[in-house]
C-alpha cells in the first residue's frame, strides 16, 4: 500500500470495485500452485502442463525430486506430485526421504502403522528442523494412504565415527548397526567430485581435492549417496510393482549423478526420471541454460522459506530475514498471539530474540525481524541498519511489505491467533514500526514505537486516504508511540494526521522512573497481545546496571542481563545511563568471572559454517593470578568439548600470549576463521580500537570477527549477589 501511496492516490479508487470482504484465510493464503510454477522438458525446454508431467513420470521405476530444502513452493509442488502419483499408480508408490536416516526406519514404520503417537515418533526420529512445514504433509499423506515411507539417509552417528576413526570402524559395528549400512559402497563419478570440489573450493579444509572416487568412498558425501541409492534399490526389491518417489537435495540427483548414479549401478535396467526444482522470482520467464541437468526442470515461485540455521525469510526482491520462536504449548486448539520485534539500529535479530523470549516466550510466538542492511558498528560488531536517508521510502516500503509476508507465512504454518498481533520497535526500529502501522494493508495489528529515532523522513511519506478505501479498507490498526517530552510535540502532530487516515494513534509519555518505565512497556505489549501481566513475587529492593556511552548494544546487553537477574533473583533490576539519585539502589557488578564463562552457552562460538577459533582477549591491567585462571580455559576448552569444529584460545599482554602471537600460531595451524572477544562486559571503545589496530596485518589472510565483550551472553551475571 505504501508503494501505491507514493505513486497515486487513485489506488484506493481502484480497489473500491471489490465489494466482498475477503475471508481471513485469504489474507495469508499462497498463490495457487498452477500460477506459481513453470514445468520444462529438461533437454528441450518444452513447456509442459502438470498433467503432462505426471503422465510422463508415472511409468518410471524411480523418480528423483531434487529440491532446495527450505523453499515453500517446492514443498507444495512435491506434495502435489505425490498426491497425483498415488492416484495414477493406485497407491503403489514408495516415498523415499533424504530427511530421515536409516536407523530410524523402525519408529517411522511404527508411526505409519499407528503403533506410536506423533510426539514419540518425532522424539525418536531426529526430524529436520523444518519437518513440520516441509515434510510432515507428505508423511501424513502416506500414513493416510497406508503406503511405505523409506528413511534413506546414512546415520549421522556412523558418519561421525567414520570421519573420526576411518573405515576400520566398520569392522567393530554391532549387528544392528550393520543393518543401517549399504551392502556395498560404490564410487561416484569423477565429474561428481569435480562439482563437489568446485562447490566447496573456498573451504579447502573441509574437502579432499585431488583424491580419487575410491579414496572418497567413505567421505560424508559418498555415504549419503550410497545410502540413498541403495535405499531406492531395496525399496524396488521389497515392493514389486511399486515406483519410488525420492526427495533429496538437488545436488544429489543433478546431472543424473550422486544418488541417481548409485541407484543406476545397482539397478541398471530401472527406468529413472529426475526432476530438478528451482526456485525463481519469476518462474514463467526463467530460461534453461547449459547442458541438461535433469529430465524435467520445474521453476517454482520464490515466495517464502522455512527455518534454516535459526532463520526464516520471505522473498521481497531481496531477503528479509527473521528469527522465529513458537511456545511449546501452542497448538491448533490453542493458538497464540504473535509479537514482531524490530530492534534499534546496530543490533541483530538474534540478540533481540534472546530478550523477547525471556519476557514473552512462554505465551506468544515471536518473530524478530533483521534489519535489511548489515553494518559494522564502532564496536566492530556486525549489526543491522533499517534504512538510508536517500532511500528511506523504498527501504521502509520493502520492510512493511516484507513484515506482512512474514505474518502471512507464519499464519499459514503455525497456530497463531490472527486477531492478536503486535509490532514493537525500539529506536530506529520504532520508527519503522510506526510506518508499518500506517501503511500495512492486510495485517490486523497493534504497533508500539518505543523511543523512535531518526524519524525526520517519516513526514515525507504520503498517507493512505480513507476516501479511496472503497469497500476494501485495510484491517484495523492501532499505533502507540512511547517517549519522553523531547518527542512529544513532533509525534503529537504526526499522530493527529494518522488518526485522519483512520489509524487509531496515541502518544504516551514514558515514566521517568526506570523501573516503572520497564513496567509500562511490558504492560502495553501484554495488552496488545491480549495477555495478562504476570504477578511476580519480587522484593522491595532494587538494583541497576550502569551503561556508559550511547551504544545500543551496550544498553541492550545490560537490559538482557537485568531481565535475567530480575527473573532469577526476584530483585527488580534495570539498565540505566546514569546513577539513580536514590542512595539505597545497588549497582550490579559487571566484572566478568572465569567461572561464569565456563557455563554452558556463555562462551561464544566463532561464526561460520565450518567453525573456527574464539580468542578471548584479557584486559591489560589484569593480575597475573587472574590471567593464569583465564589461560587455564585453553586446557579445558569447553568449545572443543562440544564440537570438533570450534576451539578457544586466550590472549594476554605477556610473552607467548600476546594477541599477535596467538594469531600467528593459529595462522601456522591453518586456523583462519577467528572471533576476537574481550574478557569484559562491554569493552572501552578506545581500547578496542587499539586492539584492532594491532592486528590489521592479519585481516588479509584471516577472517577476523569482533564481539565487544561477553555481556550479551545468557546467564553471565546470574550468580551476582543481591
Amino acid at each position: 500500500m505504501l508503494r501505491a501511496c507514493l505513486f497515486a492516490y487513485s489506488f484506493y479508487a481502484a480497489v473500491a470495485a471489490h465489494a466482498d470482504e475477503p475471508n481471513d484465510s485469504e489474507r495469508w493464503s499462497a498463490q495457487s500452485l498452477q500460477q506459481s510454477i513453470s514445468i520444462r522438458n529438461g533437454r528441450t525446454d518444452e513447456r509442459l502442463t502438470f498433467d503432462q508431467l505426471i503422465a510422463n513420470i508415472s511409468t518410471a521405476d524411480a523418480i528423483f525430486l531434487g529440491e532446495s530444502h527450505t523453499d515453500e513452493t517446492t514443498h507444495r509442488f512435491q506434495l502435489a506430485v505425490y498426491e497425483r502419483l498415488l492416484t495414477s499408480r493406485k497407491s503403489k508408490i514408495v516415498l523415499g526421504l533424504e530427511m530421515f536416516e536409516r536407523d530410524v526406519q523402525p519408529v517411522l514404520n511404527e508411526y505409519l502403522s499407528g503403533k506410536v503417537e506423533e510426539d514419540a515418533f518425532l522424539a525418536a526420529s531426529r526430524p529436520w528442523s523444518n519437518y513440520r512445514e516441509a515434510y510432515r504433509p507428505l508423511v501424513e499423506r502416506a500414513k493416510l494412504a497406508g503406503t511405505p515411507v523409506i528413511a534413506a539417509n546414512f546415520p549421522r552417528s556412523l558418519t561421525r565415527r567414520l570421519a573420526m576413526e576411518g573405515p576400520d570402524v566398520l569392522e567393530s559395528l554391532s549387528a544392528e548397526e550393520r543393518t543401517w549400512l549399504p551392502k556395498q559402497f560404490l564410487p561416484n563419478t569423477p565429474a561428481y567430485w569435480k562439482r563437489t570440489d568446485n562447490a566447496t573450493r573456498g573451504h579447502q579444509g573441509f574437502v579432499m581435492p585431488g583424491t580419487s572416487g575410491d579414496e572418497r568412498l567413505y567421505s560424508t558425501q559418498s555415504l549419503w549417496d550410497n545410502a540413498m541409492g541403495e535405499a531406492c534399490a531395496d525399496a524396488l526389491d521389497q515392493h514389486p510393482g511399486f515406483s519410488v518417489l525420492h526427495l533429496n537435495g538437488k545436488f544429489h540427483s543433478a546431472y543424473w549423478d550422486g544418488a541417481v548414479h548409485q541407484l543406476r549401478q545397482r539397478k541398471p535396467d530401472a527406468m529413472i526420471k529426475t526432476i530438478s526444482i528451482v526456485p525463481q522470482t519469476t518462474p514463467a520467464t526463467a530460461e534453461l541454460k547449459g547442458i541438461p541437468v535433469a529430465d524435467y526442470v520445474v521453476y517454482v515461485e520464490s515466495r517464502a522459506t522455512n527455518i534454516e540455521s535459526g532463520q526464516r525469510s520471505v522473498q521481497i526482491g531481496r531477503e528479509l530475514k527473521y528469527r522465529f520462536h513458537l511456545p511449546s504449548a501452542a497448538n491448533s486448539g490453542s493458538p497464540v498471539p504473535l509479537l514482531f520485534w524490530l530492534a534499534d539500529d546496530g543490533l541483530t535479530a538474534k540478540e533481540a530474540m534472546a530478550l523477547c523470549k525471556l519476557q514473552f516466550g512462554e505465551e506468544a510466538a515471536i518473530a524478530t525481524i533483521a534489519a535489511p542492511y548489515k553494518a559494522i558498528g564502532e564496536d566492530y560488531a556486525v549489526g543491522g541498519r533499517w534504512y538510508w536517508p536517500e532511500t528511506f521510502a523504498e527501504d521502509v516500503d520493502v520492510i512493511a511489505d516484507g513484515t506482512q509476508r512474514v505474518w502471512a507465512y507464519l499464519l499459514r504454518h503455525f497456530p497463531i491467533d490472527a486477531d492478536r498481533v503486535c509490532v514493537v520497535g525500539e529506536g530506529t526500529g520504532g520508527t519503522v514500526a510506526s510506518v508499518i502501522a500506517v501503511h500495512s494493508d492486510r495485517m490486523k495489528h497493534q504497533a508500539i514505537a518505543i523511543r523512535p529515532s531518526r524519524y525526520s523522513k517519516v513526514k515525507d511519506l504520503p498517507l493512505p486516504l480513507p476516501d479511496y478505501f472503497g469497500d476494501d479498507p485495510p484491517p484495523p490498526r492501532k499505533l502507540t508511540v512511547v517517549g519522553d517530552d523531547s518527542l512529544s510535540d513532533e509525534w503529537q502532530k504526526e499522530l493527529a494526521q494518522y488518526r485522519d487516515a483512520e489509524v487509531e494513534s496515541n502518544f504516551q509519555l514514558s515514566e521517568s522512573d526506570p523501573w516503572e518505565s520497564n513496567r509500562q512497556r511490558e504492560a502495553l505489549i501484554h495488552e496488545a497481545l491480549g495477555l495478562q501481566m504476570k504477578e511476580t513475587n519480587v522484593s522491595n529492593d532494587r538494583q541497576f546496571l550502569l551503561v556508559e556511552g550511547r551504544s545500543p548494544r551496550a544498553l541492550y546487553w545490560a537490559t538482557l542481563q537485568a531481565e535475567q537477574l530480575t527473573q532469577s533473583h526476584g530483585v527488580p533490576t534495570v539498565a540505566v545511563s546514569s546513577i539513580p539519585s536514590d542512595d539505597d539502589m545497588k549497582q550490579v557488578n559487571t566484572a566478568v568471572k572465569v567461572e561464569a564463562v565456563m557455563r554452558e552457552g556463555v562462551l561464544p562460538r566463532c561464526p561460520g559454517p565450518f567453525g573456527g577459533t574464539t580468542v578471548i582477549i584479557l584486559p591489560d591491567d589484569l593480575q597475573q593470578s587472574d590471567a593464569d585462571a583465564w589461560l587455564a580455559i585453553e586446557n579445558e576448552d569447553p568449545l572443543a568439548a562440544k564440537s570438533r569444529f570450534h576451539r578457544v584460545r586466550v590472549a594476554h599482554n605477556s610473552d607467548g600470549h600476546r594477541l599477535t602471537e596467538v594469531l600467528k600460531k593459529l595462522q601456522s595451524e591453518n586456523r583462519k576463521n577467528i572471533l576476537l572477544v574481550p574478557a569484559v562486559f562491554y569493552a572501552d571503545l578506545s581500547w578496542l580500537r587499539s586492539q584492532r589496530e594491532s592486528v590489521l596485518d592479519f585481516e588479509n589472510t584471516m577472517t577476523l570477527h569482533w564481539q565487544p565483550g561477553l555481556g550479551g551472553r545468557p546467564g553471565l551475571l546470574v550468580d551476582e549477589e543481591n
